[in-house]
C-alpha cells in the first residue's frame, strides 16, 4: 500500500507536472508541502489551494500548510493553511498573588490618587493587589471617579509618620510603601519609620532632594526617590517642539533620541524592507503603517506599541516609522602640520577667498565700512602730501616729508609749518595742507563719535535685563512653576527661541537671559507674537487659566495655514478627550498622571530613569538588575524584547566576556543571554513592565526548519553556532542536528528571530523555514 507521501507526490505531479519541485514534511499534527518554482501562475496557485483543502478534509488530523517559494529562497511568497486546532502555544496564565502583595499609599492628593489607578492598571486581570491608603485629612477631594472601589479597605485617616497608623495599614505584611504627600519632609520621615517597622519593605518616596535621596538610598536600602515635576517635563517640552523628535535622554553618558518620520513619495525609503533599518546605532521601535501587508512573519500581538510589524514589511507612502538612535559625538583627529613650502602654497591658494571674506566683513557693518574708507583715503592723502612737500620744499628729505604728512593728518598744521617758516613754501601748497588737516580732523571727530555711540549702546544693552522678544518660530511658556522651569531648561538645550509669560513678580528673577512678559496672562499673551509662534506651553497651576489662554491662542491664529501648537497642563484627566474635541491637535497632558506610571513601576521594584510619550502612550525608561529566579534570568535579549514587548537600549554584563571584550553595549544584540547580576535598561509601556513582573511572555510560534547540505565543513559548524546563538537551543542539540543534514527541526521562535535565522542560514546551506500554523492569504 502506498504511503501518504507517495500519494501526495503522485497527485502533485498530476497537478503541477514539471513546473515545480516540492518538499513534503509530515508530522503527527501537521502536514506541510513546500513548492518551489519560478513559473507558477495565479491559476496554478488557485488549483493548488483547492487541492490542499480537499487533502485536509480527507486527512483531518491537524494542520495542512502549503507554501510556494522561489528556488533557493528561505521564505515563501505565497501560502495557505487549514487547521483543526491551533498549533500556537498558549500564553502562560498567571495566578493570583499571595496576601503579601500589599501596597500602602501615603497621601491622597493628585499624585496619590493617580498612583492607585496606575497600580491597578499595572496589575491587570491576572494579578490581585491589596492597596491600602492613608490620608491625614478626612475631607478628601476625589479627582478620579469611583477610585475608592480600587482600595481593599476604607481610607485610614491619620498621620502616616506615626507607628500606630502604619501598623493599622499592615506595614508588617507590606511589599511596597509609597510616600507621595506634598510635604517632602513627611515623606522622608514616613520612609524612616516604615523601614524600622519592616526591614524588607520596598520604599518609593516623592522627593526632589537629590543629595539626601542618595544618602538615604545607601542607608535604608531598597529605597527609590522620584521627583514628579521632573518626570513629565520632557513630555511637555518635546510636545512643544512639534518636530520629529519625540524624546531625548542620556543613559550612562550616551545621549539617545527617539525620532519619527512620515514617508513621502520622494523618500528613498519607499519599497525598503523594515529589517534594513536596524543598525548598530539605531533601532526601529514602532511603525504606524497606513497599509496592510500579508506576511508569514506577522506578529501574534500586532496591537502593541513595540515590535508589532513583520520584519519583511515594505515601507510605503504615508507610513510613519519611529526609531531610537545614539547621538554620535564626532571627535576630530589631529591634523599633522604641513611643511613651510606646502603651508605657503596653501595660503596663496586661499588668498582670494580670504580677501572676499574680508571684503564681506567690512561691508557687513556701517561703522567698519566708514572706518575702512577713511583709512584708505587718509593713506592716499598722506602719500600725496609727502610727495608734494618733498618736491616743493627745498632740502626736505623723504623721511621728513612723510613725517610732516603724518603730522598733518593728525591735525598738527602749526607743528609742521612752524618749523618751516623760513622756507619758501608756495601758497597753493599751503592751501592743500590746510585742507588735508581739516579733512583729517573731521574724520577723527567722526570716528570718535561712532566709538562713543557704540560704547553707550553697549552700556545700555548691558543694563537691560531681558533680550527683545523673538518675532517668529518661538515657543511661549506660560507659567514658571517647577514643571515650567524644567520645560524651559529642556527647550534651551535644544536652542529653541523662547518667550516666558508669568503673572507672579517673584518669578521675574528666573532665567534673566530670556525674554519675559509680566502681567495678566490673557492680556499679555497676544503681545508675545502669537501669530508667528511655533507653540504655546501652558503649565500654570490654574487649570481654567490654561484653558482660557489656549482658547485665546487658537483664536488669535485662526488665519494661519497650520494651527499653533498647544500643550495644555491639566489636572483632571477626564478633560483630555473633551479638550481634543474642542481644540483639535492640542496636547492636553496631566503631569501627575504621567508621573504616577513611573511611581507604579518603581513600586514593583524597578528603577525608573524617565518617561516620554509616543502617540499619547506613556513610555517608561526602566532599569533592571537580573536576580536569581526572576523573569529575566537565562533569557536571550531578543526573547525579552519580543516576548515582553520592550526595547532594550543598554546591557551591562556583571563580568567581563571571554577574550576581554567590553562588558556593556548600547542597543544590544538580540543574541546576548542574561545572567544573574546583569543590568538591562529598556523602553517599556506599563503593559510591558507588568509582563516582566508576572513573567507573562507573548506566545512563540512553532516553526519548521529544513536545512540541506552545507557548502563546506566550516559552514556546517557555523550553522550549529547560528542556531544556538539566535534561538537559544543548547549547543549539543544544534551539533546533533547538523550531523544529520539534510534534516528538519521544530523551533519555538518569535517572528523576528525566525526571519533572522532564515536570512543568516541561507548563505551557508539551502534553507526552508515556515510556521506550522500560517495565516491564510487573501
Amino acid at each position: 500500500m502506498a504511503s501518504l507521501e507517495d500519494v501526495i507526490d503522485r497527485q502533485l505531479r498530476q497537478l503541477l507536472g514539471s513546473k515545480a519541485t516540492w518538499f513534503i514534511d509530515i508530522g503527527d499534527r501537521h502536514l506541510s508541502i513546500w513548492v518551489e518554482s519560478t513559473t507558477l501562475e495565479p491559476r496554478d496557485l488557485d488549483r493548488l489551494s483547492r487541492w490542499g483543502k480537499t487533502l485536509w478534509q480527507q486527512w483531518q488530523r491537524g494542520s495542512v500548510l502549503i507554501f510556494a517559494a522561489e528556488p533557493r529562497q528561505p521564505f515563501p511568497y505565497w501560502w495557505t493553511s487549514w487547521s483543526v486546532a491551533s498549533a500556537t502555544p498558549q500564553a502562560t496564565q498567571i495566578g493570583e498573588t499571595t496576601a503579601g502583595d500589599r501596597f500602602i499609599i501615603c497621601g491622597l492628593g493628585s499624585l496619590g490618587q493617580f498612583c492607585i489607578q496606575s497600580l491597578r492598571r499595572f496589575a491587570g486581570e491576572h494579578l490581585t493587589l491589596e492597596i491600602r491608603a492613608i490620608e491625614r485629612h478626612a475631607n478628601i477631594e476625589w479627582e478620579i471617579p469611583q477610585l475608592t472601589e480600587l482600595l481593599s479597605e476604607p481610607v485610614i485617616i491619620g498621620d502616616c509618620r506615626q507607628e500606630a497608623v502604619l501598623k493599622a495599614a499592615g506595614i508588617d505584611r507590606c511589599r511596597t510603601l509609597l510616600a507621595v504627600t506634598s510635604d517632602e519632609a513627611t515623606n522622608i520621615a514616613t520612609a524612616i519609620v516604615a523601614r524600622r517597622l519592616n526591614p524588607d519593605v520596598h520604599l518609593v518616596v516623592r522627593s526632589s532632594r537629590d543629595n539626601l535621596n542618595a544618602l538615604l538610598e545607601k542607608k535604608l536600602g531598597s529605597f527609590v526617590a522620584l521627583n514628579p515635576t521632573e518626570l513629565p517635563a520632557p513630555a511637555f517640552a518635546l510636545a512643544a517642539l512639534e518636530e520629529n523628535i519625540l524624546a531625548a535622554f542620556t543613559i550612562e553618558g550616551q545621549q539617545f533620541r527617539v525620532l519619527q518620520q512620515t514617508i513621502t513619495a520622494e523618500s528613498p525609503l519607499v519599497g525598503t524592507p523594515a529589517h534594513r533599518w536596524q543598525r548598530r546605532h539605531q533601532r526601529l521601535i514602532s511603525i504606524r503603517a497606513c497599509h496592510s501587508q500579508s506576511s508569514i512573519f506577522q506578529p501574534t500581538r500586532p496591537h502593541r506599541l513595540f515590535n508589532h510589524w513583520p520584519p519583511d514589511l515594505l515601507f510605503e507612502v504615508g507610513d510613519r516609522p519611529i526609531w531610537i538612535e545614539r547621538v554620535e559625538v564626532v571627535k576630530s583627529l589631529p591634523i599633522p602640520d604641513p611643511n613651510p613650502i606646502q603651508r605657503l602654497i596653501q595660503q596663496v591658494r586661499q588668498l582670494p577667498e580670504q580677501v572676499e571674506q574680508f571684503w564681506q566683513w567690512i561691508h557687513g557693518d556701517r561703522s567698519r565700512e566708514l572706518i575702512f574708507n577713511g583709512l584708505w583715503m587718509g593713506s592716499g592723502l598722506w602719500l600725496v602730501t609727502a610727495i608734494l612737500l618733498r618736491y616743493n620744499v627745498p632740502e626736505l628729505t623723504w623721511q621728513k616729508a612723510f613725517a610732516a604728512g603724518f603730522i598733518l593728518l593728525l591735525g598738527g598744521f602749526g607743528d609742521v609749518f612752524g618749523g618751516l617758516e623760513n622756507d619758501p613754501i608756495p601758497p597753493w601748497l599751503l592751501v592743500v595742507c590746510i585742507l588735508v588737516a581739516i579733512v583729517s580732523l573731521l574724520f577723527i571727530v567722526g570716528v570718535l563719535g561712532l566709538l562713543a555711540e557704540k560704547l553707550l549702546q553697549a552700556r545700555f544693552d548691558f543694563l537691560k535685563k531681558r533680550p527683545p522678544l523673538p518675532t517668529a518660530d518661538h515657543v511661549i511658556v506660560v507659567g514658571l512653576d517647577r514643571i515650567g522651569q524644567q520645560v524651559v531648561q529642556i527647550l534651551r538645550a535644544f536652542r529653541q527661541p523662547l518667550v516666558l509669560l508669568v503673572d507672579n513678580p517673584e518669578q521675574t528673577q528666573l532665567f534673566e537671559d530670556l525674554p519675559m512678559l509680566l502681567g495678566n496672562i490673557p492680556e499679555k499673551l497676544p503681545q508675545a507674537h502669537l501669530e508667528t509662534a511655533k507653540s504655546v506651553v501652558l503649565t500654570t497651576a490654574d487649570e481654567m487659566l490654561n484653558l482660557e489662554a489656549a482658547l485665546i491662542a487658537r483664536q488669535a491664529t485662526e488665519q494661519r495655514e497650520s494651527p499653533i501648537g498647544l500643550v495644555i497642563g491639566i489636572y483632571d484627566p477626564s478633560l483630555t478627550n473633551d479638550l481634543r474635541d474642542l481644540l483639535p491637535r492640542a496636547r492636553p497632558l496631566c503631569a501627575y498622571a504621567l508621573a504616577a506610571e513611573a511611581f507604579a513601576g518603581a513600586a514593583f521594584g524597578e528603577t525608573m530613569l524617565g518617561l516620554f510619550q509616543i502617540d499619547q502612550q506613556t513610555v517608561l525608561i526602566a532599569d533592571y538588575t537580573v536576580t536569581a529566579g526572576d523573569t529575566l534570568e537565562g533569557k536571550l535579549i531578543g526573547e525579552v524584547a519580543y516576548g515582553y514587548a520592550v526595547i532594550p537600549i543598554f546591557y551591562n554584563r556583571h563580568e567581563q566576556f571571554l577574550g576581554g571584550e567590553i562588558s556593556h553595549q548600547f542597543l544590544p544584540s538580540d543574541t546576548l543571554q542574561l545572567t544573574v547580576g546583569d543590568r538591562l535598561i529598556v523602553l517599556a509601556t506599563i503593559d510591558g513592565l507588568r509582563r516582566i513582573e508576572q513573567g507573562k511572555m507573548a506566545p512563540r510560534r512553532l516553526w519548521r526548519l529544513w536545512v540541506g547540505q552545507p557548502r563546506n565543513a566550516e559552514a556546517a559548524l557555523e550553522i550549529g553556532n547560528l542556531i544556538t546563538k539566535i534561538t537559544g537551543l543548547p549547543l549539543p542539540r544544534s551539533r546533533t542536528f547538523i550531523q544529520q543534514l539534510p534534516a528538519t527541526l521544530t523551533l519555538a521562535l518569535y517572528e523576528p528571530q525566525a526571519f533572522r535565522l532564515g536570512q543568516q542560514l541561507q548563505a551557508l546551506a539551502p534553507v526552508r523555514l515556515f510556521p506550522l500554523v500560517a495565516q491564510e492569504t487573501a
